[in-house]
């Protein structure tokens, strides 16, 4: 069980706990109107000290109350399903373990039936014997018993302090009173009679409160020795013959096998002796193994150390011998790149040089496309004119002429020379 759940089940049969939340919601009742009595106020909420007897009533009929419950749960319970039935002729006491495993885990509880048959298995199996198991059993009787008395500790100390709370109300009541009788003012006595009111109420109710709780106690009491009877005659029943033992008839028997375990434990004892005695043999046989291996390992160390030296300093030669070769081929592969590199930059430039000239080219014959474009709408422009007079023949004849010209200049821009063909308009009369 984790300690949260330990502490909860602690605060949950806590009469402090319960009593002290019985006692807040009595008063906060009573001061809410809800309980307004006359004669309740009087004796139960006049004065302080009848609070804090109320208050310890509370608690006490809160621990009655928790004792009651689990009193009356524990009766509830089967007593006869918790062990195994009884075998012919008992079983030996060296199963007596087995029997307490077959037990329910004990609880914060702690009922009384489980508790006690736990103890008993647990007395058979620290003994070994179940012959003295009948004292045992007695024994444990007596200790639920005290244990069962011990509970009411709490019970039986409110029961004591709540008439001595009751007495020093009388004290103070008193106290008051005769504080308030003064020999000048006989006639005015409602100070005396209120001070002599509290201190008869609060032994009234002290004494009252009392005997409530006396009385639980008492009934509680009764149903808790009968359920420790009931507890004794079941743990009779379900330990009375359960386990061999060697005061009865067959006592030679079980001496015999008793005897007959002390020969397998010593047999056992034997053998775990011869046992020891090899693993110290071999202990010693593994020491001595271990010093020669040692000492050959220590020899095959410096054997093998000096040939691997000597490898190490042949395989270092080697390997500086091949540095030196890569690194020789390794110059000559950069030489060799670095000359390709510089061809192909020569190349380049070549490359970038004829570009340059193609570019002078291509402008040459764009500024020679334009020239021949001007050349062309002029050409339209006389034509038009010459059309329009009547040297249209002549006029075309310099035109081939100017055209074969410009198609000169152009040549080496164009594989072909444009051929310009210049048909005579067909006149279909006089030019004007």
């Amino acid at each position: 069980m984790s300690r949260l759940n330990a502490l909860s089940v602690m605060l949950l049969g806590s009469p402090l706990l319960w009593g002290g939340a019985l006692a807040f919601c009595f008063f906060a009742l009573i001061h809410a109107g809800v309980i307004d009595d006359p004669n309740v106020v009087r004796y139960l909420a006049g004065h302080w000290v009848e609070y804090v007897e109320v208050a310890l009533f509370c608690v006490g009929l809160a621990a009655l109350v928790l004792k009651g419950y689990d009193i009356h749960r524990q009766g509830r319970e089967p007593v006869d399903d918790l062990l195994e039935p009884i075998p012919p002729g008992g079983i030996p006491p060296s199963e007596a373990g087995r029997l307490a495993e077959s037990l329910p885990e004990a609880d914060a509880s702690g009922a009384y039936l489980p508790t006690r048959l736990r103890e008993a298995i647990d007395y058979v199996v620290r003994t070994g014997s179940a012959d003295a198991l009948e004292n045992h059993l007695k024994y444990l009787s007596d200790v639920d018993a005290s244990r069962a008395a011990q509970g009411y500790g709490l019970v039986r100390f409110i029961v004591w302090a709540i008439p001595i709370m009751g007495f020093l109300g009388t004290v103070i009541g008193i106290t008051v009173a005769i504080a308030n009788l003064s020999p000048t003012q006989l006639d005015n006595i409602s100070g005396v009679v209120a001070g002599l009111g509290t201190a008869f109420d609060t032994t009234a109710t002290a004494l009252g409160l009392s005997m409530v709780l006396m009385f639980l106690q008492f009934v509680i009491d009764r149903r808790e020795q009968r359920l420790l009877t009931r507890v004794d005659d079941a743990v009779w029943r379900a330990l009375a013959g359960r386990f061999q033992s060697l005061g009865g008839s067959e006592g030679t028997a079980l001496a015999v096998a008793r005897l007959g375990e002390s020969l397998n434990r010593g047999s056992a004892r034997l053998l775990d002796a011869q046992e020891q005695a090899w693993r110290a043999l071999e202990r010693t046989a593994s020491n001595g193994l271990r010093q020669v291996m040692e000492q050959s390992g220590t020899t095959m160390q410096s054997t093998l150390t000096d040939a691997l030296d000597a490898s190490l300093e042949r395989w270092g030669e080697s390997l500086a011998r091949t540095h030196d070769a890569l690194a020789a081929r390794r110059e000559e592969r950069w030489t060799v790149a670095a000359e390709s590199l510089a061809a192909a930059i020569r190349g380049l430039e070549r490359h970038h040089e004829a570009l340059a000239e193609q570019t002078t080219v291509l402008a040459a014959v764009v500024d020679a496309t334009r020239d021949v474009t001007d050349l062309e709408r002029k050409l339209e422009t006389n034509l038009a004119a010459l059309a329009s007079t009547g040297r249209f023949e002549e006029t075309l004849g310099m035109l081939a002429a100017a055209v074969q010209l410009l198609a000169a200049r152009a040549g080496d821009a164009a594989s072909e020379p444009r051929r310009v063909e210049l048909a005579a308009p067909h006149r279909t009369g006089k030019a004007a």
